[in-house]
């Protein structure tokens, strides 16, 4: 099966989390065994940062809908699991992952990726009767 071609907004969403990986490098990481469950209000944190720099490299709605994109991942919602740390900006564990939290990402991640993968099952079924 062909690897659908990565889309320009797609580009940018990942280009802005290398740039939160150079900036944070104890709270984002490339690797999805990395990955750990952030702060709740992490973008506040963010933006306090964002908005000292002389030039932002890009918009704060940029950088909320990449920080949407990574925090949609498989790989992060697979990490919010119960007790769980979350951790700030540094990578200080600030607070844990409640069970309804989990429960939440739990679901979340079942009806993003299985519609992904039943619909990745039905165009290959469809494709193979043509």
């Amino acid at each position: 099966m062909d690897k659908q071609p990565i889309t320009t907004v797609k580009k940018d969403k990942l280009h802005i989390i290398d740039w939160l990986i150079e900036h944070f490098p104890n709270a984002f990481f490339k690797k999805g065994n990395q990955i750990k469950p952030l702060k709740i209000g992490i973008f506040d944190d963010i933006i306090d940062f964002y908005e000292r720099l002389d030039t932002p490299p890009f918009s704060k709605k940029s950088l909320r809908e990449a920080l949407n994109y990574y925090s949609a991942s498989p790989a992060y919602l697979n990490c919010q699991k119960e007790n769980a740390a979350r951790i700030d900006i540094y990578g200080n564990e600030v607070d844990v992952v409640t069970q309804e939290q989990a429960r939440y990402a739990h679901q979340r991640y079942l009806e993003r990726y299985n519609k992904k993968q039943n619909s990745e099952k039905n165009n290959s079924n469809n494709q193979d009767g043509a």
